[in-house]
């Protein structure tokens, strides 16, 4: 049976009733997205909270939290009133939609490790349907809205699987954001890319490719750049 929280180093997260556990994509997302100047971040489809308390840890700054799963957004209140940045952290119930609708905030960094599955099997258990297929967040409403939210000079960062990647910055190009950073992320040497984090602007630029192996071969330990990628939050690292 897996265990009902993650020890981070200065932070605990518990995920037995979030739609989506804690996981490598969310802490990449959380290890890597730019938190430079950022007084406002929006995380989209939080979850447990791991990636807005990842962020807290590292940044001063005011972090929304936002998730359709009830159930989830309760645990992510909870682990934020755990967390020793509690007083910068909140959740709400509530659809990116009518978020945007109902908000008149605007944020500096704008973060979500999005559901990707389309046309792949679906589970029964609605809350796993939710946090995993995209029916209810489409990869356009997630970067009309994205643009929407964000400050002058704001960033929004994502992590997807290599093709949902293509998709969204397509889409997100035609609502006025545009790749300035990419990481190219590889579970062992030799494999192919299996995930790419981006980090979008209003500004179109030449965009920064870097590349990340997680491990160099499989049992063999994880590799030096990632170690000092996460660092900072596995205990082990």
């Amino acid at each position: 049976m897996a265990s009902p929280y993650f020890k981070f180093k200065q932070f605990a997260v518990h995920h037995d009733r979030s739609s989506l556990k804690v996981g490598t994509d969310a802490v990449l997302l959380g290890a890597w997205a730019d938190v430079a100047d950022a007084k406002h971040i929006l995380d989209i489809g939080t979850g447990s909270g791991v990636i807005a308390l990842m962020l807290a840890q590292r940044s001063a700054a005011q972090i929304d939290a936002i998730d359709i799963d009830e159930e989830s957004v309760k645990q992510a209140q909870e682990n934020f009133e755990l967390s020793p940045w509690a007083s910068r952290l909140n959740a709400q119930t509530i659809s990116l939609k009518d978020f945007t609708t109902v908000t008149s905030n605007k944020y500096d960094l704008v973060v979500s490790n999005p559901p990707y599955f389309t046309d792949s099997y679906k589970p029964t258990d609605p809350q796993r349907f939710s946090a995993r297929h995209n029916d209810q967040l489409p990869i356009n409403e997630l970067a009309e809205n994205a643009a929407k939210l964000l400050s002058l000079s704001g960033k929004f960062c994502v992590i997807l699987p290599v093709k949902e990647s293509a998709l969204l910055t397509s889409a997100a190009r035609s609502h006025g954001l545009f790749p300035e950073k990419e990481l190219w992320v590889y579970s062992f040497t030799g494999k192919e890319v299996f995930r790419k984090l981006i980090l979008f602007g209003k500004n179109e630029t030449n965009c920064v490719r870097e590349e990340l192996t997680i491990e160099n071969c499989p049992g063999q330990g994880y590799s030096k750049e990632y170690i000092e990628l996460t660092k900072e939050y596995y205990l082990n690292f």
